[in-house]
């Protein structure tokens, strides 16, 4: 008994002792809280000081012309919109579309717009957005040129138009330099959204400031690199290990501006190297002869596979007729 004794007094000792350093350590937890406050989240690449533009709600007539913090209230209607809208307030968001007014590209100026007047119906008719915040779409024509496009993309967000979105650019080359400056408009960057982007490059990740495409999103199912992937597959079907990719630099100029034939082939090299396939591009623009010499020439024996015809034999009545 005397041993059972000390022992339960020993167990209590330890659990009082362990209990009374709880306090203690909730203390000092409390105090670190208190002396190192957590670190605030910041959504932007760079810090900028935000312009009173940047606000799709600003108080009609402020003379200071602050960024107005939006409260939103259910209106009897049953629709929502900023508080006192009717009453004082001035909501607008601004929409930049960077695309070629040139009707050879797909996704040209001439064939898109009609298509967003189309969709901002059809978003009023739901109430996606409050009835009380009006739209402007600001056009830009980049030719499907970087440099252009690049320019735009600054006159867009500029002092003048303040744009809060991007739509496009429609064309690879012209997509790449808006999509990484977007990061630093504004101090929260500025969204890019497109339909094109067909090339691998923009498909990396995109979920740090770090990522090159940070502000990018894309909303078209069909890219490059799902194609490499079907012809990976394609290949590996017939366990071939070769290929000689023939292909025209300025081709499918429709689909995704200048050079999109190259784009295509660079992101199928990419692929293969990463399956250890070994490939052989050919342009057809540098082609001295013609295509049926140029494919003599680049498949050779060396990238050719023999077929047998499997001939059924007849049976002994066929023969014996």
């Amino acid at each position: 008994m005397c041993a059972r004794t000390q022992s339960l007094r020993y167990r209590w000792f330890r659990w009082l002792n362990a209990a009374a350093y709880v306090p203690f350590g909730a203390g000092l937890m409390l105090l670190l809280l208190l002396l190192l406050p957590p670190t605030p989240v910041d959504a932007g690449c760079r810090r900028l000081v935000q312009k009173p533009c940047e606000a799709i709600c600003v108080r009609t007539g402020s003379i200071n012309r602050h960024i107005v913090r939006q409260e939103f209230e259910v209106r009897g209607n049953g629709s929502t919109g900023p508080y006192g809208a009717r009453d004082g307030w001035t909501c607008e968001l601004r929409i930049v579309v960077i695309m070629p007014a040139n009707t050879s590209v797909e996704a040209s100026l001439p064939r898109v717009q009609p298509v967003l007047e189309k969709a901002e119906g059809a978003i009023r008719r739901d109430g996606i957005i409050p009835a009380d915040v009006a739209i402007r779409w600001i056009p830009f024509d980049d030719r499907c040129e970087q440099a252009r496009a690049t320019v735009m993309a600054m006159d867009g967000t500029g002092s003048d138009s303040c744009g809060h979105l991007i739509l496009g650019p429609s064309c690879d080359f012209a997509l790449a330099p808006v999509a990484r400056i977007a990061r630093y408009i504004y101090n929260d960057g500025i969204p890019v959204i497109t339909g094109a982007g067909y090339t691998f490059d923009f498909e990396e990740p995109k979920t740090h400031c770090e990522n090159e495409f940070h502000m990018l999103i894309r909303t078209g199912l069909v890219s490059f690199k799902r194609m490499a992937f079907f012809m990976i597959e394609l290949i590996r079907h017939f366990n071939w290990n070769r290929v000689v990719y023939f292909y025209e630099r300025q081709s499918y100029y429709n689909v995704a501006g200048p050079q999109t034939g190259h784009l295509l082939m660079n992101t199928m090299a990419e692929f293969f190297r990463h399956e250890n396939i070994t490939y052989s591009p050919f342009s057809t623009d540098s082609a001295r002869t013609n295509l049926t010499e140029s494919l003599k020439e680049k498949v050779g024996l060396s990238h050719a596979s023999e077929y047998y015809r499997h001939v059924k034999p007849q049976s002994a009545t066929a023969r014996e007729r």
